[in-house]
């Protein structure tokens, strides 16, 4: 975790040149910025949705008490550049966040760009937008001053490609074996770039362990069902459905593990959820076609399957299923358009 570096004593030391009510009521304002943003910034280090919103609370009260001060607007840049990465993955509207993260950093950069938690923020901006570049440049100015700075040390990992191998990685895990990020990027790293899933797995359950929550809890339950663990999996998206009966991720995995145990029921009830929720996943319409076609309702397969392939648009993670889809209809006499 980063060191405060405006609390009260500083803050004294820095105005000590004003007169003595100018820096009693300087003082008192930024202390009470600077108390706000500590605040904000313990929630948005839990990583969870309700750590967002309650850290945009925070840091939009530490503004309040002071217009001026650069970490809040920075803060904000940060969590809003979270959000709207996080709703972008799920296909939900992600521009306006984007939008509120890029003017609160115009914002905190106007006020004091060579602030450590600016520095920061405009790093995970920069991993937000695929500028990886710029990243590594954004963290290497942090570790050139501070070397034990996690968060600056996670994303110059990230930005370097993920490496699981590297020693950054569980570096970054001991200076704050409490960083979410670091877990869920090591285990996503161990995940799809070695396929160790029972690794991945260790390190999704530390993650849901120190921030419970529906994303982790769905990441980590995929992470069972890939190793065959269905029923281990079906408790992890359980848990990330009564942690956000909203998420249609956590319903669509849970019908997927329905599907490979053979309860087609079950499968089609939770991929209707998922696309009453979200109806943007192609996985949930490929499924469910799946499962009236093994429940022996070949209309409805042909409907879902037809659906699927205007969802999924011909993207190339979703060419094996297409060709299923196609070959599926072809059998099913609707032929493959």
């Amino acid at each position: 975790m980063r060191k405060t570096f405006f609390n009260l004593l500083l803050l004294a030391a820095a105005v000590c040149a004003f007169q003595a009510g100018a820096v009693r009521a300087s003082a008192q304002t930024a202390a009470g910025a600077a108390g706000l943003y500590e605040q904000g910034r313990a929630e948005f280090l839990k990583f969870t949705p309700e750590g967002f919103d309650k850290a945009i609370a925070l840091y939009n009260q530490a503004i309040k008490a002071d217009p001026k001060y650069a970490q809040a607007y920075a803060g904000l840049a940060e969590v809003y550049s979270f959000m709207g990465f996080y709703r972008y993955q799920v296909r939900e509207e992600y521009e306006s966040y984007y939008n509120d993260s890029y003017a609160n950093m115009v914002k905190a950069l106007q006020i004091n760009p060579n602030l450590e938690e600016t520095q920061l923020a405009l790093a995970y901006s920069y991993i937000q937008l695929s500028r990886e570049k710029d990243a590594m440049a954004e963290a290497q100015k942090i570790l050139a001053k501070n070397p034990n700075n996690a968060e600056a040390l996670y994303v110059l990992w990230f930005a370097k490609g993920e490496n699981p191998d590297s020693p950054e990685i569980r570096k970054v895990i001991e200076l704050d074996p409490k960083f979410v990020p670091a877990y869920v990027g090591l285990a996503n790293a161990l995940f799809f770039k070695k396929r160790a899933y029972g690794q991945a797995s260790e390190y999704f359950r530390k993650a849901a362990e120190i921030a419970p929550s529906a994303q982790i809890h769905n990441l980590f339950g995929t992470a069972l069902r890939t190793q065959g663990h269905y029923n281990e999996a079906i408790v992890e998206y359980q848990k990330a459905i009564k942690e956000n009966p909203n998420y249609a991720p956590a319903y669509m995995n849970l019908g997927i593990t329905y599907y490979y145990l053979n309860k087609f029921n079950q499968n089609i009830d939770n991929q209707k959820k998922a696309i009453s929720l979200n109806p943007n996943y192609p996985d949930a319409y490929f499924f469910i076609a799946q499962g009236y076609e093994r429940a022996n309702n070949p209309q409805q397969a042909i409907v879902f399957y037809k659906k699927f392939l205007d969802v999924s648009l011909e993207q190339e993670m979703y060419a094996g299923y297409a060709a299923q889809a196609k070959q599926r209809l072809t059998a099913l006499g609707a032929g493959g358009n």
